[in-house]
């Protein structure tokens, strides 16, 4: 009778650890989730060119890997994909695609559309509101 009730005790200790341990240890983060929000647009250039632009554009980009890039007074349907800091974009508008590709990194996402070496590349700069 002592012997059951000490193993009934232990079991018992031993699932009161282990619901503890789930309580207090850190939740896993997902970065596809931390990622979606609104971002602004800070500036765009063409790459070669010092003088950048303020025009107006934003990023909206969803958990589903979506989103809407509103941009020239239009919005652009999105599909996106973060794999460490690196962050590719398809841009589709009217039958026609965009791909751009960059980082994202503290907030900042820096995206090319087209070769980063190329001087007829935009590159477009945003920060995370």
């Amino acid at each position: 009778m002592k012997s059951t009730k000490l193993i009934i005790l232990l079991a018992t200790a031993a699932l009161l650890t282990v619901l503890v341990i789930l309580l207090v240890s850190p939740e896993k983060k997902n970065p596809i989730k931390e990622a979606a929000g609104t971002y602004v647009g800070q500036y765009t250039k063409m790459v070669g060119d010092d003088e950048a632009e303020k025009e107006s554009f934003s990023l909206i980009l969803k958990a589903d890997g979506t989103g809407i890039h509103v941009r020239d007074e239009s919005e652009y349907q999105v599909t996106w994909t973060l794999e460490g800091e690196r962050f590719t974009m398809k841009e589709s508008f009217l039958g026609l695609d965009n791909d751009y590709a960059g980082t994202l990194k503290d907030g900042t996402l820096d995206l090319f559309r087209g070769d980063p070496d190329s001087d007829w590349s935009y590159e477009f700069v945003y920060q995370k509101q």
